[in-house]
């Protein structure tokens, strides 16, 4: 069997990763893409405690199944670029404050001088319902950053500039990042923009994840723990 799934081509490799790791987000990115006002008028927020617990769940068995599936394909930690290292999660720190972070302040500042109802639509947008407990905050900001830098950043990014180069690899990387976020709307979209072109312009360039990973750890549990009240 593992010669067998050695033989396929790399492109019916990436179909598959993307499928079975982003492929349940397609419907719902879909309905939020071709029918906006769906979110405005949803009756209750996506982001709940027993949400969160079933991000968890989902995401440990898939990076589960597709570890066996990568792993008999020849593909390994240091081919990901995961090699967690004190220091690179002191500059997984720097990206979160000094790249990520500035960049979205600056992002959303241009997108309400040249949109002002955006600030509107920021305040009245709640991606939260009710009060979120720290063990599922805590949870999948443990988990979530691992799995979504290992299989939109790491892997995608690490394929594609093998056979297509470094600008197609950093576009759909950031492009799968993006549409996976489009459930969150306006505001969601905004505030992954920036995260989806710096962190695979960092991985591309760098070939290093843990710093990314510590980032988004950290975009994670503090924008879940701000929204919650």
């Amino acid at each position: 069997m593992r010669e067998r799934i050695r033989s396929w081509s790399g492109r019916t490799e990436l179909v598959l990763v993307l499928l079975i790791a982003f492929g349940a987000t397609v419907p719902r990115s879909l309905a939020a893409l071709l029918f906006p006002e769906l979110l405005v008028h949803r009756t209750s927020p996506p982001i709940t405690n027993a949400a969160l617990y079933r991000t968890v769940l989902f995401e440990l068995a898939v990076m589960a199944i597709l570890a066996m599936f990568l792993r008999a394909r020849g593909w390994t930690l240091d081919r990901l670029g995961i090699r967690p290292t004190a220091r690179d999660s002191i500059v997984g720190v720097g990206i979160f404050i000094g790249y990520y972070y500035l960049a979205y302040v600056v992002l959303v500042m241009a997108v309400v001088a040249v949109w002002p109802r955006f600030a509107q639509i920021a305040i009245s947008t709640h991606l939260v319902g009710g009060r979120l407990e720290w063990p599922a905050m805590l949870a999948v900001s443990l988990v979530n950053p691992v799995f979504e830098e290992v299989f939109v950043c790491g892997y995608v990014v690490a394929a594609l500039k093998e056979r297509r180069g470094i600008t197609t690899a950093i576009n759909v990387s950031a492009g799968i990042r993006v549409f996976c976020h489009f459930y969150q709307g306006a505001v969601g979209v905004v505030g992954i923009v920036p995260m989806a072109l710096i962190f695979a312009y960092w991985f591309a360039r760098t070939g290093r994840l843990w710093p990314l990973i510590v980032a988004h750890a950290l975009d994670d549990l503090l924008g879940l723990a701000m929204q919650s009240g």
